[in-house]
């Protein structure tokens, strides 16, 4: 398959290019780390057989469009997409075979609607579809269908991640990632698939760090460094610092900039300066993550825990005495989870610290206080907490994390209260009754002399319940 392919008059342009595809393919299959790059278990570097001439002839005779022409050489030079279940080599879960594609042929041949959506980058636009939560499954379905013409379907991301190629209409010939749940979609850098694909085997090659693959700018550390150094942009500046997170390894320019960088008026250029001094250069950054945990400011508190349990998860003990502090008061919901995801990996007892939380006025800081309790060894301890939860909490979604927490808890003084939760839900419309019944059945009353001498008469609801769980288990 490797061999080479005459190319058409039309697709000679791109030979050298192709020619350095074909290599680089083989190589990174072959660099270090080529089996830990996302999707790499699923295409394993493989492409099927390039098409003909012919077969590109009649593909577009039946989809009624002319591809890209880089794309066109890349399926008729290269390889037609993968044998795997998803696609061929490439980034993410790889290149679709054409045969995958299924384009809606009428909406294929209308100009693209798509626009690239970076306002500060020179001749771009910005007009990102918004996403409306009101409309029903017709209205969506017709908004999706009506955003993705003029494009094909190359490839998936994962979960509900598309990546598109534009073949009708202005931007032809760019590569779009689409996020088809919130209709949100995203330019990559590169102008047009080759360079889009070369760029993703070199850094295979070069052994970066590949997740979000071209959702920053490409080019080597010296490029990125001036253009975070020169743009009049501050977007394309932290943009640019945020590219050098993908490098194994950074220069002492490098660092030194990120440094300087950390005290720069923009939190965005701020935040990805300190990303890399907590990758690159902990020792510069653990001082300064330290101040900000204590800081005054929320937005400086929440970049710090992000970029703790990004980048410094392996030394949470160096912040667990400040957050044991700052939990307790903390009143920003993300900023609390973090902190909490810090003190866990740090091994920290987390209970006592969470309690105040408990009483929280912010729903999701009591439901993500309850939620780490729940993996706390002791927490059984803490029984009459969870009870006052289940008893007096308005919200359904936080009584069902208590309930859920409690998992392995088999204290008799929560059945009364599993009664009283089961009279106010008498449907198992929130799955309430559902992760009750999980934890009835832990109590280990399978038999009907069990309950009746473990259960008081008066908890009918919890009796009938635990008496359907003995039927069903024979």
């Amino acid at each position: 398959m490797d061999g080479k392919t005459e190319a058409a008059p039309q697709l000679e342009p791109f030979a050298v290019q192709i020619e350095r595809i074909r290599r680089k393919r083989l190589l990174a299959a072959q660099s270090p780390g080529a089996d830990d790059v996302f999707g790499a278990s699923s295409h394993c570097y493989r492409l099927n057989e390039p098409l003909t001439h012919a077969e590109l002839d009649t593909l577009e005779q039946e989809w009624g469009v002319t591809l890209p022409e880089d794309f066109a050489a890349f399926v008729t030079a290269v390889g037609n997409g993968g044998p795997g279940s998803y696609g061929g080599a490439g980034p993410y879960y790889g290149i679709y075979a054409v045969g995958r594609m299924d384009p809606d042929l009428v909406r294929l041949r209308q100009p693209a609607k798509l626009k690239p959506d970076r306002t500060w980058a020179a001749g771009e636009t910005a007009d990102p579809p918004v996403w409306d939560e009101d409309l029903d499954d017709d209205a969506y379905d017709e908004a999706l269908a009506d955003l993705m013409r003029g494009t094909l379907t190359i490839g998936t991301m994962g979960c509900s991640s598309e990546m598109l190629l534009i073949v009708s209409g202005e931007h032809r010939g760019r590569v779009v990632y689409l996020d088809t749940e919130y209709l949100k979609p995203f330019f990559v850098y590169e102008k047009n698939f080759l360079d889009w694909y070369e760029r993703w085997l070199d850094e295979v090659i070069a052994g970066f760090k590949i997740h979000w693959f071209a959702a920053t700018p490409g080019g080597g550390e010296t490029d990125l460094l001036t253009l975070a150094q020169t743009s009049a942009h501050e977007v394309e500046r932290g943009e640019a610092l945020k590219a050098l997170l993908r490098f194994p390894k950074l220069s002492d320019p490098a660092i030194a900039f990120a440094k300087q960088a950390v005290d720069d008026p923009s939190d965005q250029v701020r935040y990805w300066a300190l990303a890399l001094l907590a990758a690159h250069a902990p020792d510069s950054a653990d001082p300064i993550l330290l101040e900000d945990l204590e800081s005054g400011q929320a937005d400086k508190r929440k970049a710090a825990v992000q970029l703790i349990h990004g980048y410094r998860k392996q030394a949470a003990r160096t912040f667990a005495e400040t957050l044991q502090a700052a939990v307790p008061e903390e009143t920003d919901e993300e900023t609390f989870r973090f902190a909490t995801y810090i003190l866990e990996s740090a091994g920290i007892e987390p209970l006592p610290l969470l309690l105040p939380a408990f009483r929280s006025p912010a729903a999701e800081i009591r439901k993500s206080a309850i939620w780490q309790a729940g993996k706390s060894v002791r927490k059984a301890d803490y029984v009459e907490a969870f009870i006052d939860i289940l008893l007096r909490d308005p919200e359904t979604h936080v009584q069902l994390t208590a309930i859920q927490a409690l998992d392995g808890v088999k204290d008799k003084r929560l059945l009364p209260v599993y009664e009283q939760v089961l009279e106010q839900h008498p449907t198992n419309e929130h799955y309430i009754r559902s992760n009750v019944r999980h934890r009835l059945t832990q109590y280990g009353f399978n038999t009907h002399p069990k309950i009746e001498r473990g259960v008081p008469a008066d908890l009918t609801r919890v009796r009938d319940m635990l008496r359907d769980i003995m039927e069903e288990h024979g």
